[in-house]
């Protein structure tokens, strides 16, 4: 029979061992891990998470239970993932890859940390399994993702699945058949829409605690002895022909196995990018070149007579990314362009804060109504220029090569600055010092325990 790519990976994923993960692939998880928790506790108070912690608290067991962090209650360990899965995302500071157009952080580390919590698993099983969590998303989005995004939908919980099927599975101790099983099976519980962009509604934050719910079902069956599908992902009626299109599912399907020769010599989490500011990754570099622009020639609000932004058809396309306000909640302001300049311009940064306190300031709203967007078929997905012209006729003009793109590729040092940045006010500066230790000292710990504790509300 003709080799095909899930069984390939499958196989691959089950024999990853920590030894095999060289220091720089390691420190790059652990960077991982330690942006979702800040990310986590940056948007640990809002509306939506006071709902989805009022609907974990009543999963609560006796055994099998994980922390649900800054929240101080332990639950089933699904719905602590679930609940800590939708802190980490909440305000979408949470990191990106440009392979799944999406983000893994907020499920893999979520779920890798809480099987490991509820299993009292060894330390030396969480970096491998949040490793092959990325890698198993990044592998079948890569080539498969712009077809479906521009079929309306949402790629974190559109691939998510495969992810957390693979580094749930991980944790669960599945064999490579196995693993390949639950993979299949993930596919079934693939979903996201992007309409909630256009509106600024809630239920986006939702879909990816469905994804945890869905992917970590279809490792736990596999484990029972689920037989899923062999075609689930290239069959006629399977994922790439649902998600994708038929036309276009074979191509794809040729992709991954042309690519599988480089499993284990390159890692996508090498290669994701991290959010300087809270807004949507479609405008990450677009605010670092606003920000580097108003900085060099001092442009303020009262300045400014037109802002023009140049990017993708895709990206402006992208639901949401053209609203100009008024915002009714944050929902509508996170993937706006109009707010990002606006608040740039007005606030010279764009952390969680601004959306707390300055939703609907009248500066940054007269500021986004000057935004005007324009589509260029030559532009990639993330380029962007920005034009600032001024009521003295004065043009200031950036673009990719202005940007600052180290602000996205988080090292340690970075990466701590980050973390302090976003949970001081809340844990305190002792405190996080503490959460930082314990992470880059993950592998090391007796016990996941001494690290998820440590993310209550108080420490424990």
């Amino acid at each position: 029979m003709k080799p095909t790519f899930i069984p390939l990976m499958a196989d691959f994923f089950a024999g990853l061992t920590l030894e095999d993960l060289n220091g720089d692939v390691r420190e790059r998880a652990k960077v991982c891990v330690l942006d979702a928790i800040a990310s986590a506790c940056a948007g640990h108070r809002t509306e939506p998470v006071r709902i989805m912690t009022a609907i974990t608290r009543a999963f609560s067991t006796s055994a099998d239970r994980a922390t649900v962090w800054f929240h101080g209650y332990e639950t089933n360990y699904l719905f602590a993932a679930v609940a800590n899965s939708m802190m980490v995302h909440n305000m979408i500071h949470d990191d990106t890859s440009q392979s799944t157009r999406g983000h893994a952080g907020n499920l893999i580390v979520p779920a890798v940390l809480a099987a490991a919590e509820a299993r009292e698993s060894s330390c030396r099983e969480i970096l491998p399994a949040v490793v092959i969590g990325y890698e198993a998303m990044a592998r079948i989005a890569s080539p498969a993702v712009a077809y479906s995004v521009e079929r309306g939908f949402r790629s974190t919980a559109n691939y998510g699945p495969f992810g957390v099927a693979a580094a749930f599975g991980k944790m669960l101790g599945l064999t490579g058949p196995e693993l390949s099983q639950a993979i299949a099976c993930a596919a079934s519980f693939s979903l996201g829409l992007l309409e909630p962009f256009n509106v600024g509604s809630m239920e986006w934050r939702f879909q990816n605690s469905m994804v945890i719910l869905g992917g970590a079902m279809a490792a736990l069956s596999a484990r029972e002895g689920l037989r899923a599908a062999a075609t689930a992902l290239e069959g006629d009626s399977g994922f790439l022909a649902a998600f994708c299109g038929r036309e276009v599912k074979d191509q794809i399907a040729a992709a991954w196995m042309n690519e599988s020769s480089s499993l284990g010599r390159k890692y996508d989490l090498s290669s994701t990018f991290f959010k300087p500011y809270s807004t949507c990754g479609y405008n990450q570099i677009g605010c670092n070149i606003a920000l580097n622009l108003i900085e060099r020639h001092h442009i303020t609000a009262d300045s400014i007579r037109e802002i023009v932004v140049r990017v993708s058809p895709d990206n402006k396309a992208y639901p949401g990314v053209e609203f100009h306000g008024p915002f009714e909640t944050p929902d509508g302001a996170l993937l706006s362009k109009p707010f990002m300049l606006g608040a740039a311009v007005v606030t010279r940064d764009l952390q969680v804060e601004t959306y707390q306190e300055r939703l609907n300031d009248p500066e940054i709203l007269r500021v986004a109504r000057m935004v005007r967007m324009e589509a260029d078929p030559s532009m990639g997905s993330m380029d962007t220029e920005i034009r600032f012209v001024t009521k003295d006729g004065q043009v200031h003009t950036g673009n990719l090569s202005t940007a600052d793109l180290g602000a996205f590729l988080l090292n340690r040092d970075t990466a701590v600055r980050k973390f302090h940045r976003m949970t001081d006010r809340h844990l305190g500066a002792e405190r996080a010092d503490e959460i930082v230790d314990l992470v880059f000292r993950l592998e090391e710990l007796k016990s996941p325990g001494e690290l998820t504790r440590r993310l209550g509300p108080e420490p424990r």
